[in-house]
């Protein structure tokens, strides 16, 4: 069951971004769920907008919990580097489909979902707020970057984060666990909140086109659909987004944060 928990929060007064994605755990400490963020902003105006945190792998019941509560917005805001006009409806370009791949594997070793194959793409309310592949590619010359640049810099944030000891140590708890599916799906959630936050290096001071030139275009998009007389919205992008996000939301776009409700995107409890 997908359970919450909320937190109220104080209207944003400066850029500092809450925690988007976190572990909820029992009362000795034990793992029980990888939970993620759904924080509700509203403006002036009244409108209110929910930044939908995704991870793209997870348990199945967390994708059916969003795709009902998709029905009741005027507009669902969705990332994906492609052109859906054109019929496309998976990642785009050899980067995003190794990304792919490595999340596909996640999905088999754990026995997750994945994304793409459990979300209702195809609803009227939904709308492109992503870059093209053309539009991707064009933006990573324009600014001299690449996906090998872009993994070696996240790799290298990674490994300054880590405790390497600590690492080799949770690697032998996986393997000699009796249950090692679960041993490794802990393993990989604590891995998952830990690259939330290494993300936080491409939405630096030079930013980013992975966050923060696709970041751009999403809140572009969400101008126009405001425009148009939308006034409650969804924006569905990877957690690792949502910091970036909220500064904008919160320092630019005039929306202040009233709430986070926390959602169980993976169950962690054994047995």
């Amino acid at each position: 069951m997908l359970l919450l928990g909320v937190v109220l929060a104080m209207p944003a007064v400066a850029a500092e971004a809450p925690s988007f994605m976190r572990m909820k755990t029992g009362a000795e400490g034990e793992p029980k769920a990888l939970q993620v963020g759904l924080a509700r902003y509203r403006d002036d105006a009244g409108r209110t907008l929910d930044l939908v945190g995704a991870v793209h792998v997870a348990d199945r019941d967390y994708f059916q919990d969003l795709d009902r509560r998709f029905e009741d917005y005027d507009v669902v805001l969705y990332e994906l580097v492609g052109d859906p006009d054109g019929g496309e409806r998976r990642p785009a370009g050899v980067g995003l489909n190794l990304v792919g791949l490595m999340q596909g594997g996640m999905k088999e070793a754990m026995g997750l979902a994945f994304q793409l194959e459990e979300i209702d793409y195809e609803r009227d309310n939904f709308v492109h707020a992503d870059m093209t592949a053309g539009e991707f590619s064009a933006s990573m010359r324009d600014r001299d970057e690449s996906w090998t640049g872009t993994f070696v810099q996240l790799w290298a944030a990674s490994v300054l984060s880590q405790d390497a000891a600590a690492q080799q140590a949770q690697m032998l708890e996986v393997l000699f666990a009796s249950d090692r599916q679960l041993a490794f799906k802990r393993l990989m959630a604590e891995s998952m909140i830990d690259q939330a936050r290494v993300l936080e290096v491409l939405a630096g001071e030079d930013g980013s086109v992975l966050i923060t030139e696709r970041n751009r275009k999403a809140l572009s998009v969400l101008e126009r659909e405001l425009g148009d007389g939308a006034r409650n919205l969804a924006l569905f992008y990877g957690a690792g987004h949502l910091p970036d996000f909220h500064r904008r939301l919160t320092g630019e776009l005039g929306f202040e944060l009233e709430v986070v409700e926390w959602l169980d995107a993976w169950d962690l409890r054994g047995e």
